[in-house]
């Protein structure tokens, strides 16, 4: 049973699905089980990797529900409320604190791009005042949205008491050493999802890591996090150098990493491998490379 405050290696998890893009239940369930057996601190159920704004609504609702009946009190819970606009997010906001998550992670609102500061401060408000006794925590990842959350929103957001995370995936080196430095006085606490830059965030105090590759082969950002939090240099060093051998191997494997990450569980004995259409599957010459990486790694193959 988890307890305190979020922190440590949260896995966006993967949605397997089928050729339908359904959700594969069976998969579903076996991918959480290996995570939380792994040692993950949390599980975050629809963001970027788990398809979440890609899925029906009727899916969406299928996949939170699941997760919430097989994660139980086991992990932290997070579950992505990610839409085009304040209601449609507030519908899936009201969901989850009805489902009994402890936490839902916001994006910016995306097609129509925001750009005007008070939209965020709009947005962020009234997710929190829907959002019961989850957390709110907001998720910057222009490359999706097409808008950064300004640095100035975020504080703010934090000191109207709406957030007291961000779940960070800019690939912003300054942006996110910004967010840790100007936003401590505020008492921001910072999750950072880029893998190229958790050996620093952790380094420079974020309290946790959102990996998408950690599907895969969750050891490597454990060892990272539990490094980072020992002060042990060396070994960062040397779990930093194995996650981004992951990273290369697996999500730029193919044109969408999604693809990548979802074909190498699919080969450790989870789910079919399938990404939501319309995103582009891997070649076989690409398949064969992820294969090869398997072969040689140190991670536990799963017997379908």
């Amino acid at each position: 049973m988890v307890t305190g405050e979020l922190h440590g290696v949260v896995t966006p998890i993967i949605t397997p699905v089928d050729d339908e893009d359904r959700v594969d239940e069976t998969a579903f369930r076996r991918q959480i089980q290996r995570l939380i057996a792994a040692g993950i601190h949390g599980i975050f159920v629809g963001g970027s990797a788990g398809e979440g704004p890609l899925l029906t609504g009727r899916e969406w609702e299928r996949m939170v529900s699941i997760a919430r009946d097989e994660v139980g009190e086991r992990a932290y819970l997070l579950g992505g409320a990610i839409d085009t606009s304040t209601r449609r997010v507030l519908e899936k906001v009201r969901l989850l604190r009805d489902l009994g998550y402890g936490h839902c992670v916001v994006t910016p609102t995306y097609y129509l791009t925001l750009r005007h500061p008070d939209e965020f401060l709009r947005l962020f408000g009234e997710c929190a005042q829907h959002a019961g006794g989850m957390e709110v925590i907001a998720y910057n990842i222009p490359s999706c949205t097409s808008s950064a959350i300004p640095i100035e929103a975020v504080i703010e957001l934090v000191r109207r008491g709406y957030i007291r995370r961000i779940k960070e995936s800019s690939g912003d080196l300054d942006y996110v050493m910004r967010l840790l430095h100007e936003g401590a006085a505020a008492g921001l606490r910072v999750l950072q999802g880029d893998e190229r830059l958790m050996a620093a965030a952790l380094r420079a105090g974020a309290v946790g890591i959102v990996p998408g590759c950690s599907n895969v082969e969750p050891q490597a950002f454990l060892g990272a996090y539990h490094a980072a939090q020992a002060g042990d240099e060396a070994e960062l060093d040397r779990y930093a150098a194995r996650i981004a051998q992951v990273r290369a191997s697996v999500a730029l494997a193919g044109a969408q990493w999604l693809s990548g990450i979802k074909y190498a569980v699919s080969r450790l004995g989870i789910g079919s491998g399938r990404a939501v259409s319309p995103l582009q599957p891997l070649t076989a010459e690409q398949q064969a490379a992820i294969d090869a990486f398997l072969l040689n790694s140190q991670e536990m193959r799963i017997e379908p």
